[in-house]
């Protein structure tokens, strides 16, 4: 089975959720960031997974991206999942990306949570992370645990082989 992760971050927070999560799915998985995935042809994925950072700005690549493969992605097994804080609304997070088909139709979501990187972005994303930590008892961290039970979701959907 071959997997998709395209993924879009401006932290990069996202971007290490994907890449945990790889190391996790017991497949072939290739990591696309949204800057690369215009010239990739999703029809020779078995299984997509969406993954996108919502507690800051959602970049429009992405958004622009779903909106034009939404056709080819709700006909495609699927997962979705957010970086953001888990004590928000999750369905509210992903309807800020996701059509509400294409969340339906998920084999899987979640939100792993997110991590605070005051050295990447640009000077506004930087100054907005360091606002963000002085006002927080406790430093934001990636749920390692919501991202295994995700894999482990989609481990078992692999062997059952869900094409």
């Amino acid at each position: 089975m071959k997997i998709a992760i395209i993924y879009s971050t401006l932290t990069d927070d996202t971007k290490k959720s994907a890449k945990l999560l790889k190391d996790l799915i017991n497949a072939e998985v290739v990591l696309i960031s949204i800057k690369n995935a215009k010239d990739v042809c999703l029809l020779k994925y078995n299984f997509i997974i969406l993954g996108v950072s919502t507690y800051n700005k959602v970049q429009n690549s992405f958004k622009i991206y779903i909106s034009r493969n939404i056709k080819t992605l709700l006909e495609k097994p699927h997962a979705l999942y957010v970086n953001n804080d888990e004590n928000l609304d999750i369905k509210a997070n992903l309807n800020k990306v996701f059509t509400t088909e294409l969340i339906e139709s998920s084999s899987i979501y979640s939100n792993f949570g997110y991590e605070i990187n005051t050295d990447i972005g640009n000077f506004f994303e930087r100054r907005k992370s360091k606002k963000i930590i002085q006002n927080v008892d406790k430093l934001p961290t990636l749920n390692k645990n919501k991202i295994e039970e995700f894999a482990k979701i989609i481990n078992e959907l692999i062997e059952k082989r869900v094409d």
